[in-house]
């Protein structure tokens, strides 16, 4: 089951309840029926887990779970529904847990799904959030899927507007019962109020943040209107008029805030205005100036200047009295500031104008008011504000076109004031697409906008002083106006397609672009008038939708329109050229043909036939050839036909032969024509009898009496016949030389002679050979035929009666019934079920119909027989060649199989007769005995074993197991190739043969067979020898064994296990855990271990192939088995008798097992001392390994362990004996005393000894200057720079602080940590500073020394030396120097002697220390 869903929906906050809030739930089941039947129903999620998902996701939106929020009522609808009002200010997100089920009792358990869907399918009876079901009946086979959806609470217009100032009582987020107070003096006209607690300020509570208008609802007394002003967009209250304390005391005005929406919600607040009263008796005041001037956000105290800068002065006659609370006159009567945080910006007043007035100390007195005004210059404090702007459409396309103007306000002024816009951010990636005027803030777009782009543009305003703010502008890309056509790829496309090609194949994919990004619909405007093809409107893929026909119509020219939603198209031209197949067979032109030859002539020209081929290529070349049995040659290329032996014209006066043509194509098609050719006589032939014996009765005494007639022919075609007597009574018989009768001469006695031979010849052919001359006597000569019958050609809808020839013999006995022939068909096979002779006559006809049997060629035995006594007779034959024209009715295809391949599975055991494949014969014929079909395996069947026959019905093709001789591992598969025969009209060509995969399935009839190495194989008499050592730890590796199974697939795995194969065999089940069988086991002792040392491979090195060889080298040799330990590295025994180790060298540890018992050597073993140990059995063996390993690796030696192999450790615990536990504690106690006490008195002198160090300190003032190291006349160079540190002297309160520490535990200078820099030849030294050294610490500089050996800097630079890395100096230049002691390459030519002042350690070989630092 698949759950196929909008992952969110939206919801508005104002949706009344029981509203659709989501229709879009799908669930997908593969099942059908009831099965198939999905229920929709919410699960109980875990709101904690929403909440903090949402949280994670943006901090200020408040998620819960939707259960008990909504509901579907409906479950096989599957639509959402609201039960309960939505409160956007409480809850801005849902999580639904939906459940795809069957069932509606869904768990509702509470657990959290983390998963935004989930797919998971699990079959369960009970519905549940992970794992609900569908419909199934049984409740053990439903299955279900959860999904959550998301639902979005969009906040409206519901709460109204609050005024907000700090130190309101607040309830829900809005100040309740807000009031304002404000103070203007009587007959004084104020300008905007000061009001308090804060200014008049409202805010929409929804989210929309709609704007707000400021109003005056009413108040008390009425003519509140004419004295004060509310400004309507920012709430500042402004006198307008002068009011005196004689027309109110007080206002009481009810301030609204009403938001600027459709539904007009409004706050109201209370403003209670105070009118202070004014003294008419002022005393008498004078300023320095009428208008000062001050900084905004000036801190109190701040002066006020007048405008040359001056502090604003007042001089009066009394105490001072302003009637402003932002200013105040200090003691030298200075105007200040007497406010915080003076704020010229809107709404607040950017000029302030208020009156002093000068009172008399403890008097009613005053003086008349001064009017000043204090102007606020501006600061830069506030930052540019950007405004919300709405969505904004843009139509597609490209180029420079405006988006929108974006304008901030700065509540400074002047410079302050002065923004500049820029982008910040663009989202999708499309920075490089927009650009935003930095003066004006208009958004234009550069780059290519496509239709449904959605873009988020962060805009930044900042005014001079670098104060910003940002806003983003959302930005919707909406399909522009349709100006451009579709653009095609290519304007000409040219694809080839074969016309074979199937239906709805494709032939090419045909696209066009609009580049307003609008969907493309494509069409075939013309060239398709014969609807060979198609194209998809969407897809642009051009396919084939009816049979192509190369030799009918070999170009197409397809013109293709793209177009798009608005109207506009283009066009583009499809030439497809249709590739040729071999579908067409080689016709013959004029057949059948008639040619003339002479006879006699050998290579005599016939004739040319010629074919014609409509295919193309190397189908279309057309190939000749006869059969060749006949006379004939042809040809294969022109078709020319020619004589292959001298013809004889009184032999054959005519011949006839089919001559085949076929196409060069792999599965060539042919076809045939009959060709006749008669043979031209030339005179070359001697008379000859056919009849040999002519019988004959004469009566006695009979004269002139016909006796017989002779008959010789002449094959010529000028016959020249003339008869002679050549034996025989000429006084009784005489012979007409002309017509060869006999007659008598005179009459005959039959008393004196009965019987008279004679032998007639012929005066041409003098010969006397069979045939050229006859006997004339009694009837003993059988019938011969005249003529040599021709092979006859019929079609097979040649009618019964046709008749197909007529045979002549004649029988050369002179009476009757001996020269009496009658005809009769003989033989056995087909031929007589359709042919029949007349007895009489010879005359062959048509039988029954030549349809019935697909056989094109018919062998008629024909024998002529006479009536006398011995009957005699001879035979001929007649060829008789059926054309077979039947074609399959109109609209319907040949018969042929559906498929070009079959596959059938049979077990390997199957027996002779078991049916593999019934191949099922489309188009095929109603009834079995209507037309011919039969059907046999061509190919695939060498062995013999299947055997293919058409079904009794005539439906299918059967394939049977002709002999049960299948076996799987011999061969797995066998492909046949199975052919329809059929009357050639009849069948589908392109469907005649199918192929059959027959899979052979394997049965598990074979045993396992182990494996046993090839080395060993003569020794082991299959049996495995494997060695372990007696101490092994459990789960050592023993042996390995190998065993393999002829079947396959599960059948031919294998599995392992110890069997008991003799006595004490099962005893090896209680210590090891091989698989293996038959496999012999020994434990392994120091007395059976034998070494081989081998020099130059060491043990990682030597391969597993070596070591295989290694052992059959020592096999060889010993005629022993012998198995590998282990290799280690090899071990010599010096001349010190200390054991070497040569990593270099390898040592195999081995054994040898006697094949005759099972056994291991031991090495003292008389076998192993004659056939390993001694001189002769280790020169085989160093021999035997050298020819396996080459020069890989070499025999130095053979001999017992020199050291016991590795054994287990064993570590013993021992007891801790607790009596004596107490004493070893108050013997560490002990110890640690003295070493604490010994600790406390060198911490005592050694700060003894700094004191001392301090107080000659104070002394002290600066570091002296050492003296330069100088040069040796030498090729190295020194630099140095001497460090001269200012240390001041200690004061008595500094004492304790030592400002610099010269002992060696001072890290800060150490030469380790200083940088060698290199200096080739007088160039400029280079290299790095010391990781110690700053600019704001005193540093030090070392040069490296640079040996004068080093090459031409021009040539090969050196890089620099890293710390650590230089060049020696000589060692006469070191004798003269004092080297350092924490660095042994640095020296110093001189070391000061400082212990006169008191520094006792600086008495150490430390050179660096000694000079501070190097």
């Amino acid at each position: 089951m698949t759950a196929v869903l909008s992952k969110c929906g939206v919801a508005l906050q104002l949706t009344p309840v029981g509203s659709t809030v989501f229709a879009g739930l799908r669930a997908r089941d593969a099942d059908a029926g009831v099965n198939g039947l999905v229920e929709y129903f919410l699960a109980e999620g875990a709101a904690g887990a929403a909440a903090a998902a949402a949280a994670a996701e943006d901090p200020r939106l408040s998620a819960a779970d939707g259960f008990g929020v909504f509901a579907i009522p409906l479950p096989h609808q599957g639509q959402v529904t609201l039960v309960r009002a939505l409160d956007y200010e409480r809850t801005q997100r849902y999580l639904l847990t939906i459940v795809a089920s069957a069932s509606g009792n869904a768990t509702r358990s509470g657990e959290a799904l983390s998963d935004e869907s989930s797919d998971n399918v699990t079959p369960n009876a009970t519905p549940a959030p992970a794992a609900p079901q569908d419909r199934a009946r049984n409740a053990s086979e439903r299955f279900s899927t959860t999904t959550t959806l998301t639902v979005d609470v969009k906040d409206e217009d519901d709460l109204e507007p609050s005024f907000i100032y700090q130190g309101c009582t607040v309830l829900h987020g809005a100040c309740v019962n807000p009031e304002y107070r404000a103070t203007v003096s009587s007959g004084t006209l104020a300008g905007v109020l000061a009001v308090r607690p804060d200014r008049i300020q409202a805010v929409d509570m929804d989210s929309l943040d709609a704007p707000v208008r400021y109003s005056f609802l009413s108040g008390a007394p009425a003519t509140y209107a004419d004295y004060f002003a509310i400004d309507a967009a920012t709430g500042a209250v402004r006198q307008v008029r002068a009011v005196d304390t004689a027309v109110a005391k007080s206002f009481d005005i009810i301030v609204k805030a009403e938001e600027d929406t459709a539904t007009r919600r409004f706050a109201t607040a209370k403003l209670v205005i105070t009118v202070k009263p004014v003294d008419t008796s002022p005393p008498t005041i004078t300023a320095s100036a009428l208008e000062g001037f001050v900084d905004e956000n000036a801190p109190k105290g701040t002066r006020v200047l007048d405008g040359d800068g001056a502090p604003l002065t007042l001089a009066v006659s009394d105490a001072d009295l302003l009637t402003t609370p932002f200013f105040a006159v200090d003691e030298a009567g200075a105007l200040v500031v007497d406010e915080e945080k003076l704020d010229r910006d809107p709404p607040s007043p950017g000029k302030f104008r208020f009156q002093v007035v000068a009172r008399e100390r403890g008097g009613p007195a005053a003086s008349a008011p001064l009017s000043l005004a204090v102007a606020l210059r501006d600061v830069n404090d506030n930052a540019p504000q950007l405004p919300h702007l709405p969505p904004v459409a843009v139509p597609a396309g490209e180029g420079r076109r405006h988006v929108v103007r974006v304008e901030a306000t700065d509540n400074d002024l002047g410079e302050n004031a002065e923004i500049t816009y820029s982008i910040f951010h663009v989202s999708n990636n499309g920075r490089q697409r927009f650009k935003i005027d930095p003066q004006t803030g208009d958004i234009e777009t550069v780059g290519k906008l496509s239709a449904g782009e959605q873009y988020s543009i962060t805009v930044q305003a900042t005014d001079n002083g670098g104060l910003l703010s940002q806003s983003i502008v959302e930005v919707q890309v909406v399909p522009g106006p349709n100006t451009r056509s579709p653009v095609f790829e290519q304007p000409v496309y040219e694809v080839q397609v074969s016309e074979g090609a199937a239906i709805n194949s494709t032939v090419a994919t045909i696209t066009a672009i609009d580049p307003e990004k609008d969907p493309v619909t494509y069409s075939i405007v013309s060239g398709n008038d014969l609807r060979q093809f198609t194209i998809g409107d969407r897809t642009g893929v051009l396919s084939v939708i009816r049979k192509l026909d190369r030799e009918d119509l070999t170009r197409y020219q397809l013109l293709v329109k793209a177009e798009d939603t608005g109207g506009l198209s283009s066009t583009a031209t499809v030439n497809i050229r249709v590739t040729d197949i071999n579908d067409k067979n080689p016709e013959f032109v004029n057949d059948p043909y008639s040619f003339t030859v002479r006879e006699g002539v050998e290579g005599a020209k016939v004739g040319v036939v010629h074919a014609v081929d409509a295919d193309e290529g190397a189908n279309a070349v057309v190939y000749y050839s006869v059969p060749d049995d006949v006379p004939f040659v042809v040809d294969a290329m022109t078709g020319e036909i020619r004589t292959k032996v001298a013809l004889d014209y009184e032999k054959k006066q005519e011949h006839r032969f089919v001559v085949t043509a076929k196409d060069g194509a792999p599965d060539p098609r042919l076809a045939t024509a009959t060709v006749t050719v008669a043979v031209q006589d030339v005179e070359d032939e001697l008379p000859i009898f056919h009849i040999l014996n002519y019988p004959a009765r004469v009566p006695e005494n009979m004269p002139d009496f016909l006796v017989t007639q002779v008959q010789a022919d002449d094959p010529d075609t000028n016959q020249q016949v003339t008869y002679e007597i050549r034996q025989g009574p000429t006084d009784l018989f005489r012979i007409d030389p002309r017509t060869g009768a006999i007659h008598t001469i005179r009459g005959l006695d039959y008393e004196r002679e009965s019987q008279y031979v004679m032998i007639i010849g012929t005066r041409e052919n003098p010969g006397s050979k069979p045939g050229d001359t006859t006997r004339v006597d009694r009837n003993d000569i059988p019938p011969v035929f005249t003529t040599v019958p021709r092979p006859v050609t019929l079609s097979d809808d040649a009618p019964i009666g046709t008749t197909v020839s007529k045979l002549l013999a004649t029988d050369s006995d002179g009476t009757a019934p001996n020269n009496k022939v009658r005809y009769e068909l003989i033989g056995r096979g087909k031929a007589i079920k359709f042919f029949q002779i007349d007895s009489d006559t010879g005359v062959i006809t048509v039988r029954d119909s030549l349809r019935k049997e697909a056989l094109t060629e018919y062998l008629l035995e024909v024998k002529a027989y006479d009536l006398g006594d011995p009957r005699l007779s001879s035979q001929v034959q007649v060829q008789v060649f059926v054309r077979h024209q039947t074609t399959p009715p109109p609209g319907q295809k040949g018969i042929a199989f559906p498929d070009d391949t079959y596959t059938a599975e049979v077990p390997e055991n199957a027996t002779a007769g078991t049916l593999i494949k019934a191949l099922t014969i489309v188009n095929g014929p109603s009834s079995p005995n209507e037309v011919p079909l039969g059907c046999n395996i061509t190919a695939g069947n060498d062995d013999g074993l299947f055997a293919a026959t058409i079904s009794p019905n005539g439906r299918s093709c059967e394939v049977r197991l002709q002999r049960g001789e299948l076996d799987h591992e011999t061969s797995t598969s066998y492909k046949l190739t199975i052919a329809l025969q059929t009357l050639m009209g009849l069948i589908d060509p392109m469907h005649r043969t199918s192929q059959l995969k027959v899979q052979v399935l394997d049965i598990n009839d074979n045993t396992p067979r182990f494996i046993f190495p090839e080395d060993s194989a003569v020794l082991s008499h299959g049996k495995y020898y494997g060695a372990v050592a007696a101490d092994a730890p459990i789960g050592t590796s023993v042996i390995q064994v190998k065993a393999e199974d002829a079947d396959s697939g599960p059948r031919g795995a294998v599995q392992y296990a110890l069997v008991a194969a003799g006595a004490g065999a099962g005893e090896g089940a209680d210590f090891f855990a091989v698989d293996a069988a038959s496999g012999v086991v020994n434990l392994l002792e120091e007395r059976h271990r034998l070494v081989l040392a081998l020099a130059g491979r060491a043990p990682d090195a030597l391969s597993e192939g070596e070591a295989a060889r290694v052992v059959a080298a020592l096999q060889r040799a010993a005629g022993l088995l012998a198995g590998v330990e282990r290799l280690a590295p090899r071990t010599a025994r010096a001349a010190n008798g200390s054991l070497e180790l040569d990593p270099a060298g390898t040592d195999v540890w081995f054994y040898l097992v006697d094949p005759r018992n099972d056994s291991v050597l031991e090495r003292a073993s008389a076998r192993v001392q004659r056939s390993i140990l001694s001189p002769g059995g280790v020169s085989n063996i160093t021999h035997e390994v050298a020819m396996e390993l080459a020069a890989a690796a070499t025999v130095v030696g053979l001999h017992e362990p020199l050291q016991e192999p590795v054994r287990t450790p064993t570590t013993a615990v021992a007891a801790v004996n607790w009596d004596v536990f107490p004493y070893a504690l108050i013997v560490i106690a002990v110890v640690i005393l003295v070493l604490g006490v010994a600790g406390i008195v060198y911490i005592c002198i050694s700060w003894s000894r700094y004191k001392a160090y301090k107080e000659r300190m104070q002394r002290m003032y600066v570091v002296p200057r050492y003296d330069p190291v100088f040069v040796e006349p030498n090729l190295k160079e020194y630099e140095t720079q001497v460090l001269q540190m200012s240390v001041p002297l200690d004061d008595s309160d500094s004492y304790n602080d030592l400002q610099l520490d010269f002992s060696s535990k001072n890290h800060a200078f150490s030469l380790d940590s200083v940088s060698y820099l290199t200096k080739d030849h007088n160039e400029d030294s280079i290299g790095q500073q010391s990781p110690a050294s700053s600019e704001a610490a005193t540093t030090a500089r070392a040069s490296s020394v640079v040996g004068a050996g080093l090459s031409d800097p021009m040539n090969a630079p050196d890089p620099p030396l890293l710390p650590g890395s230089f060049s020696r100096a000589s060692d006469e230049d070191f004798a003269a120097l004092s080297a350092s002691a924490t660095n042994e390459n640095v020296a110093f030519r001189e070391k000061k002697d400082y212990s006169h002042l008191g520094f006792s350690y600086l008495g150490d070989k430390n050179a660096v220390e000694t000079t501070t630092e190097l």
